[in-house]
């Protein structure tokens, strides 16, 4: 059974907030995210829609509730959360049912554990 985490974010930006704005933002959470226990990976994308879909993958669901809570406390967290149309944002929190991700077995091995689920 795998405990890797899929936090799933997608939103639209408010009215008047531009690619820029938010774009000014991706060093920053990327930067908070690495500094977080957990963390394995980070993409953030747009569809033809206008809406964004923030997708960052965790060891484990602790970890991915633990950074949500540190994130919505943290300054790049309340800067992102002013670009964001909040009628419009969902959050998922899903388990990986496989994986297939062979930079991962590195992610593993330099965290001490034999174990990787799901590969």
């Amino acid at each position: 059974m795998c405990t890797t985490t899929i936090e799933m974010v997608s939103y639209r930006l408010k009215a008047g907030i531009s690619i820029e704005d938010l774009r000014a933002t991706h060093s920053a959470v990327n930067n908070f995210c690495l500094a977080q226990p957990g963390f394995l990976y980070r993409s953030i994308s747009q569809d033809e829609h206008q809406t964004w879909f923030d997708v960052v993958y965790w060891k484990t669901m602790d970890d991915a509730k633990a950074a949500g809570e540190a994130f919505m406390q943290s300054n790049i967290g309340q800067i992102l959360v002013n670009l964001i149309d909040n009628t419009t944002m969902q959050m998922r929190h899903m388990l990986a049912d496989a994986e297939a991700y062979p930079q991962m077995l590195a992610i593993y091995a330099n965290h001490g554990t034999s174990e990787t689920p799901g590969l």
